[in-house]
């Protein structure tokens, strides 16, 4: 009986392991899934900006649309 429960013991001990490290592997991918979202949400923000000055034909800060000088 005793080399059954120490058997048990140590099947209980490695499922513990195998949770234990999901969870933290949970923890990891949701923080790589909430910069991502993040990244995308500042993303969209800029194509959205440059959208509208493309609509309204301003481009603040756009490089001049002419040949450099040593043409």
């Amino acid at each position: 009986m005793h080399m059954e429960r120490s058997h048990d013991d140590e099947r209980f001990v490695r499922l513990e392991v195998k949770a234990a490290y999901l969870e933290k592997l949970a923890l990891d991918l949701n923080e790589v899934v909430i910069a991502q979202a993040q990244l995308i949400e500042e993303l969209r923000r800029r194509f959205d900006r440059v959208e509208r000055q493309l609509r309204s034909g301003t481009d603040e800060g756009a490089i001049p649309d002419e040949k450099p000088p040593h043409y």
